[in-house]
């Protein structure tokens, strides 16, 4: 339980480290996962398990890796516009789209807890967002709509990777490493496609990026993965809720992020929708 909780910390801190590296959005995207990817390369080594990492796993972390690149680059333009807090706060919705998805497409049963997280999220949401929508600048409401369109693709990218994982029976610190290599070869693409230079600025930026890839993304990720195994499901999404509530703190205590108690309203009211959207209904019992 230590280690989850120490890795869902770390991750808090990924979109403030985007913030403060002041590089393009995909660049930044670029040097957390090609370098996290490396850091979990190590990690697989220093644990015996390298060899892992076969062609098998290479080929089916391709689709993952194509929504998670697009997570990336929704998610890092959504943190230049609207902040790291609110930013990660409207990413993690992708608790609602994959119940959605799982309902619609994969036929799981309604539970109550999602019928309630519906309305609750989405009065959050419009307390964060729709109260003040008038007076926001047309920035920052684009950057309110990359946060949900992260949301429905890190949604996509964790069932593509839930089912690469059971197809290629694959281990699963492999084929993260393996996607986030991947992504991080898709988004250095886009980086140049766009012109965009990879030149790390200051001593400041190389060390959040740093950060970002080796501690948030590397060691923050290894601890989650061991972690969850040995958590009782009931507590996972309320640990992973963790994230998004010290994301939201670090935005306050270090950018002086502005907020009205109606806004904070709709934080609590939003992660409390959030994590009964994370409640699967339990398998019935045969007899």
């Amino acid at each position: 339980m230590t280690g989850f909780f120490f890795g869902a910390v770390l991750i808090s801190f990924s979109s403030v480290m985007v913030k403060l590296a002041n590089v393009p959005p995909d660049v930044a995207g670029f040097y957390r996962l090609f370098f996290g990817g490396l850091g979990m390369l190590a990690i697989l080594w220093r644990m015996g398990k390298f060899k892992r990492l076969t062609a098998h796993v290479w080929r089916w972390s391709f689709l993952s890796a194509l929504f998670f690149a697009c997570d990336f680059f929704f998610w890092h333009r959504s943190i230049g516009l609207v902040g790291p807090g609110l930013s990660t706060m409207l990413a993690n919705f992708q608790v609602i789209a994959l119940a959605l998805v799982s309902i619609l497409f994969l036929r799981e049963r309604v539970s109550w807890a999602f019928l309630v997280a519906i309305p609750t999220a989405l009065l959050g949401l419009y307390l964060m967002v729709g109260v003040s929508w008038t007076s926001f600048t047309p920035d920052f409401k684009l950057g309110v709509v990359y946060g949900l369109l992260t949301a429905l693709a890190y949604a996509l990218y964790l069932l593509s990777l839930k089912y690469s994982l059971t197809k290629a029976e694959a281990d699963p610190l492999a084929m993260a490493s393996a996607v986030a290599l991947m992504t991080g070869g898709l988004l250095a693409g886009l980086s140049l496609g766009q012109g965009e230079s990879f030149t790390i600025p200051d001593i400041r930026s190389l060390v959040a990026l740093a950060t970002l890839a080796l501690i948030c993304h590397a060691v923050g990720w290894y601890l989650i993965t061991r972690g969850i195994q040995r958590l009782k499901t009931s507590l996972v999404g309320l640990f992973l809720l963790l994230q998004p509530t010290l994301s939201y703190v670090w935005d306050i205590v270090f950018f002086n992020k502005p907020t009205t108690p109606v806004e904070l309203a709709g934080v609590g009211l939003a992660l409390v929708g959030i994590y009964l959207g994370s409640i699967r209904p339990k398998a019935k019992e045969s007899h």
